[in-house]
């Protein structure tokens, strides 16, 4: 059996799915989602955040291929801002750039704006 078929159901508020069960979905803690300097970031990048985090499915590294935004209704130069916003505030880091072999960044979820690396 599929791990999403064997999976508790979502909320019905939670899910657009109509047996209110999903593949992926985002878990984020109160403690990151009220904190101040997440919330000092723009809604947009607050958001990109998010995405990214259901990008990476659980995982600490990830990828946000500008066609996957492109999909989500974001911009290519408004996600380059966001992602500049959240590396410049220690939430991302980004690991290897793609712009030489024309292939998405590798980005990882980063502590520095914790303080700690």
């Amino acid at each position: 059996m599929a791990k999403s078929q064997s999976s508790k159901p979502l909320k019905r508020w939670l899910t657009a799915s109509s047996d209110c069960r999903e593949k992926r979905f985002v878990q984020i803690g109160n403690t990151l989602l009220f904190d101040k300097k997440f919330t000092s970031l723009s809604v947009g990048a607050r958001y990109l955040y998010i995405l990214a985090a259901n990008e990476a499915a659980g995982s600490r590294d990830f990828q946000f291929p500008a066609l996957k935004m492109k999909a989500l209704g974001i911009k290519e130069r408004t996600a380059r801002k966001y992602i500049k916003e959240l590396i410049d505030a220690g939430f991302v880091e980004l690991v290897r750039s793609g712009r030489n072999t024309r292939t998405p960044n590798d980005y990882r979820f980063s502590f520095y704006w914790l303080g700690t690396p």
